[in-house]
């Protein structure tokens, strides 16, 4: 198939607009003299012929507006089918009869078309969420999964676990209440999870560079995911006996089922990822040693699984265990004598999951103790709920100030009633003693959930990698590079323990890093993006309609097994649920990694360059192309024009009607 595409020579242009003034698809070349090269990462261009210069050859800067993808993002997202690939020419182009412009309709509105949807803004992946939403309203499972995983490689755990911020800025929920986008992702990923269906991206051509990932929590499965699907050898190096770090140790089954995780990450391993387990950085091998195996750069998500301690009398007793370890000793399937009286200290996910843990395990009067109120809890509020549903009373502004014991065990805690005063570093209003207000606990068993922190020893002295304050990796916000030029990191090792879904984005920025390291391409160009957020937006539209809650088990059902406590919704809810999203944006325009996509008001549908679609199948050149009066403007195959522009003079020649295409005027 020929890939068709233009060339604009910069050193022949002398910014007369003719192209733009004839140009028959809404005036799509750009005007060099008002662009800015450095912010249109789509264009091809020559800045000296007779030099052969060819600058930011790797970004392809300087083209059309339109880069007619192998893969094209638009076409998948497009709801309606209304774009689609030209086998013959490589040619994207959009079907007007077809597009509605998702659903748009007259009124000064409209404009906001053109902007980001808020669910794409809030999502820390920016997943394209109108997209698959679309997508699942009109029945296309299969087609949204693929949206999806552009983005996430874990759909079905972030079904899950995701804390989902995307919901909170819906603009729905200006209406009534939110579109449940988290259950859609978890329906669809759902349906993606029997062995012979399984959708495995499609990987570019096999690259000789090797690189090692260390941790195979979601950050470092997601950086080797995105690596791996550009054809980099990718190993995964996990300490753990088994992958997937906090995921498979840190997070009970009645929240996230170890099949399901194992899953995800096998189709990881059948994109050519190797996770190697039982091997730890640091001890069994070395950076510098992994250098010396050919490896070109390195990605550190260990995550944050070392648990912060209270720092107080009786910690040491037996019978005293901290979060991290408690979970992982359930999840590995090993027992632990709790006893009825279990009291849980701290008001995260990790706290939560404890508690709920205890009491499935036997732990009748399991409690949780936070020393701030409900509101300051940091622990979803979904967690929160079903937390409560079970039984589970959470005492709040309450401190443990020791830990106390009897022939060597915890039996008792001794608590002190706290007050909210004036907000502390975190925003949230710092608890203070209430003096005289000491009381007793009884417990038999004690889980403290207060927090992790990172466990530098992986790193040995061979490795610049500096440490914050805050005992975080020091990395370029932007490009997730340390002080090591090779090392990148990101998940928890850099942020602190975050979300599932802010690891996978900083996988996911690192791996887009380390393939610009390694092909010598500048790190940063391009990446920066402020989003500007359609807001207000087609709400006199809406159909009154009720916001799908999640089916659960019934309390008294879930505590007393591992089961799954969320049940997912069915198909004609998943399908119901996704036409209540209101269309904000335009899905391909939010699909299109360069943005050349465009909205027209009149018309009420998208537009870009189609390369005049219909003059090149009769062997006429692009109307732009035929009106250049200096010559500046080159058409052809897109391989044929990256030659031109590296030779030393204008010698290749042929016309419409050749097997391979390059004309020049």
């Amino acid at each position: 198939m020929k890939q068709l595409s233009l060339m604009i020579d910069l050193s022949l242009c002398i910014g007369c607009r003719t192209c733009i003034v004839a140009c028959r698809n809404y005036h799509e070349i750009v005007d060099h003299a008002t662009a800015m090269p450095n912010e249109i990462p789509y264009y091809l261009r020559v800045e000296s012929c007779s030099q052969g210069t060819y600058p930011n050859l790797a970004f392809d800067t300087w083209v059309v507006p339109c880069q007619h993808c192998e893969e094209p993002n638009c076409a998948d997202a497009c709801p309606e089918g209304a774009i689609s690939k030209d086998p013959e020419t490589g040619i994207v182009h959009i079907d007007r009869e077809t597009c509605n412009g998702c659903n748009a309709f007259e009124g000064a509105l409209t404009v906001d078309k053109q902007l980001t949807s808020p669910c794409k803004e809030a999502c820390p992946a920016h997943m394209n969420v109108q997209g698959y939403v679309g997508l699942v309203a009109k029945g296309k499972f299969q087609e949204a999964l693929k949206v999806m995983k552009e983005d996430n490689p874990l759909p079905a755990i972030c079904g899950r676990v995701c804390d989902h911020p995307c919901e909170a800025k819906c603009n729905r929920g200006e209406i009534d209440e939110p579109v449940a986008i988290n259950a859609i992702k978890r329906f669809v990923a759902d349906l993606d999870l029997n062995d012979d269906t399984r959708y495995v991206p499609e990987i570019k051509d096999k690259k000789n560079d090797k690189v090692a990932v260390i941790g195979s929590g979601p950050a470092g499965l997601s950086c080797a995911y995105f690596l791996a699907r550009e054809g980099y050898t990718v190993t995964i190096i996990e300490k753990a006996p088994v992958s997937g770090g906090m995921l498979t140790n840190g997070i009970p089954s009645y929240r996230l089922p170890q099949n399901l995780i194992e899953a995800e990450i096998q189709v990881i391993r059948d994109m050519g990822v190797t996770i190697k387990t039982g091997t730890e950085l640091g001890k069994d091998i070395t950076v510098e040693q992994l250098r010396q195996e050919g490896f070109k750069a390195f990605f550190i998500g260990i995550g944050a699984q070392e648990c912060k301690s209270l720092g107080i009398e009786g910690e040491d007793l037996e019978g005293v265990y901290s979060g991290i370890d408690f979970l992982d000793k359930i999840n590995l399937g090993e027992s632990v004598e709790l006893g009825k009286r279990v009291a849980v200290i701290g008001g995260g996910n990790a706290a939560l999951d404890a508690a709920r843990s205890a009491r499935r395990l036997g732990g009748e009067d399991a409690c949780v103790i936070y020393r701030r109120s409900t509101d300051e809890m940091p622990a979803n509020a979904d967690e929160i709920q079903e937390c409560q549903d079970e039984g589970i009373p959470i005492h709040t502004l309450t401190q443990p100030v020791r830990f106390i014991g009897e022939n060597g065990r915890v039996n008792r805690i001794e608590c002190v009633k706290m007050q909210l005063g004036e907000p502390d570093e975190s925003g949230r209003k710092a608890p203070e003693p209430v003096p005289g207000s000491e009381f007793i606990i009884d417990v038999d068993t004690v889980i403290t959930a207060l927090g992790q922190e990172t466990d530098w020893a992986c790193l040995t002295e061979e490795c610049a990698c500096q440490l914050t304050d805050w005992g975080t990796m020091t990395v370029d916000p932007l490009t997730l590079q340390s002080d090591d030029p090779d090392i990148f990191a990101g998940g928890d090792a850099v942020t602190g323990p975050r979300t599932v879904i802010e690891a996978i984005a900083g996988g996911k920025e690192a791996a887009i890093s380390i393939d610009r390291f390694i092909r010598g391409v500048d790190l940063k160009e391009g990446r920066y993006k402020e989003w500007a957020v359609a807001a207000e937006v087609q709400k006199e539209k809406y159909h009154p309609a009720k916001r799908a809650h999640m089916p659960v088990l019934k309390p008294e059902d879930r505590v007393r097994s591992f089961d799954e406590v969320q049940l997912g919704l069915s198909e004609e809810m998943a399908v119901e649920e996704a036409k209540r999203c209101l269309g904000c944006g335009c899905a391909c325009v939010q699909a299109c990694p360069y943005e050349v996509i465009q909205f027209d008001l009149k018309a009420g549908i998208s537009h870009k360059c189609n390369l005049c679609y219909d003059k090149t199948l009769v062997g006429e050149l692009p109307v732009c192309a035929e009106v250049c009066m200096t010559d500046a403007i080159t058409f052809g195959e897109y391989d044929l024009v990256k030659q031109w522009a590296v030779c030393d003079g204008r010698t290749i020649v042929t016309d419409l009607s050749k097997e391979s295409l390059l004309y020049i005027k």
